[in-house]
């Protein structure tokens, strides 16, 4: 269920998601959360513009990896202006 707490969140989202299609990309952009609700990395889908496998949830899903430890990561939500792909969906698994 998405709370009071979520929309914030999927609002910058969406913007993201705005960015990436003004730019040339497809319209998807993610949101990286602490467990504390502090926004730790955004990005948007850059597909067209930099790389064809540059999506946003991938993107802070390295970030991730690399800035944070296993049980920060495991208490972290990764918010996004869509379903994920299935390229997406397997690097998150």
């Amino acid at each position: 269920m998405i709370t009071d707490h979520d929309m914030p969140h999927l609002r910058r989202c969406v913007a993201l998601a705005a960015d990436a299609l003004e730019a040339g990309d497809e319209p998807f952009g993610s949101v990286l959360v602490d467990g504390d609700g502090q926004v730790l990395c955004e990005d948007r889908n850059r597909a067209n513009t930099v790389d064809p496998t540059y999506h946003p949830e991938i993107a802070v899903a390295k970030w991730a990896a690399q800035h944070m430890t296993v049980a920060a990561r495991a208490k972290a939500v990764v918010y996004t202006s869509g379903e994920h792909c299935a390229m997406c969906a397997a690097a998150h698994a």
